[in-house]
């Protein structure tokens, strides 16, 4: 169990994108459009208890499917040796669809619809809206059918599985829960004060400011872990995740020799698959932010014993919503947390550790 060996399987996903929060007409909403889309995933076999969860694993902004890996080790060991074994079925994980493989498969339509985007001036670029349609259109594949599907979102992914579940149609009767890890969630009172507020406009800045091209992976790598002895947010990560971010979040690109060169040579290096002009916009607030009654909404739905349907589920239950934070305080303490976030503990059955 220490290296789990997962399924690959690309998705073909009947979608939209476009879709923005609050229009009553989506379909007349300039930019809107239906599209195929294709969504990479990872699957990882556990067991065949049909009464086992199925965990689908979303990742945060600027990451992809594989970051769960060191995760997925874990959970399967306890799985095996603990005293419910059998407890989950399957694992999910997914890239969206402008990160990791997914953004390698879906380049073409990508640039298309920004420089479409360009030319029309709306834009192009994906956000966290098309995130939800995108999920809520995994979410109805066959595979998952009839399956307990627990939903385990980190950082800016959590926003998409609120929407999803509240904003927009879906025949699926998924989730059976959802755990939330340090989500991000801004309120439409917010003010530019806030200091959540300041740390995403400075996000959307710096993005567009940071390097993304080098030579070769190695290269790459010596220069997340700092240059100079200068500490970087990359060398804190452990080891094995810094790695796969290498190896998965970036990707080679090959540019065949342009004439009248002297050289025939082609040029090749290594850049993020997520472009910097896409990663920066989803950092912005309006890409995070929900209504309190929409998350009370998802937290009703999802209230134990509350009588709605859910695949396996006992008695008709479902298994709440859980919140999970980080052990080291760095972008928020628990003093201010506790303040910030105390309407949390008035929404039903919202759990946090």
């Amino acid at each position: 169990m220490e290296n789990p060996i997962p399924e690959r399987h690309v998705f073909s996903l009947q979608t939209a994108f476009g879709l923005r929060v609050g229009d009553a007409l989506q379909d007349k909403v300039t930019g809107r459009e239906d599209v195929t889309i294709q969504c990479a995933a990872l699957k990882y076999p556990v067991s065949t208890s049909e009464r086992g969860l199925t965990l689908v694993l979303t990742h945060g902004m600027s990451s992809h499917k594989e970051s769960y890996h060191p995760m997925v080790a874990r959970l399967l060991r306890l799985n095996v040796t603990g005293t419910r074994a059998g407890l989950i079925r399957e694992i999910w994980s997914v890239d969206m669809p402008n990160h990791g493989e997914s953004a390698v498969l879906n380049r073409t339509y990508l640039e298309d619809r920004q420089e479409r985007g360009r030319k029309a001036g709306w834009d192009g670029k994906c956000n966290t809206m098309d995130f939800s349609s995108y999920l809520n259109a995994f979410l109805s594949i066959p595979q998952l059918q009839g399956h307990r599907v627990v939903g385990i979102a980190h950082s800016g992914s959590c926003v998409p599985w609120t929407h999803a579940l509240t904003l927009l149609d879906h025949t699926h009767p998924h989730p059976f829960a959802l755990i939330f890890i340090e989500p991000v969630f801004m309120f439409p009172s917010m003010p530019p004060t806030d200091p959540r507020a300041i740390h995403g406009a400075a996000n959307v800045r710096g993005v567009l400011t940071k390097r993304d091209k080098w030579s070769s992976r190695a290269e790459a790598k010596r220069w997340l872990l700092g240059i100079k002895g200068a500490k970087t947010i990359w060398s804190k990560w452990d080891d094995l995740a810094l790695d796969l971010f290498v190896e998965h979040a970036l990707e080679e690109v090959h540019e065949p020799a342009q004439a009248p060169r002297m050289s025939t040579r082609s040029s090749s290096y290594v850049r993020p698959t997520l472009r910097k002009e896409e990663e920066s916009p989803l950092y912005a607030c309006l890409q995070h932010t929900v209504e309190p009654a929409e998350l009370t909404r998802m937290c009703v739905a999802l209230t134990p014993g509350s009588g709605n349907r859910a695949p396996g589920s006992v008695n008709g239950g479902v298994g709440g919503v859980h919140v999970i934070w980080a052990d080291i305080e760095e972008f928020m303490c628990v003093s201010f947390f506790t303040s910030t976030f105390s309407p949390f503990y008035c929404i039903p059955q919202i759990q946090i550790y």
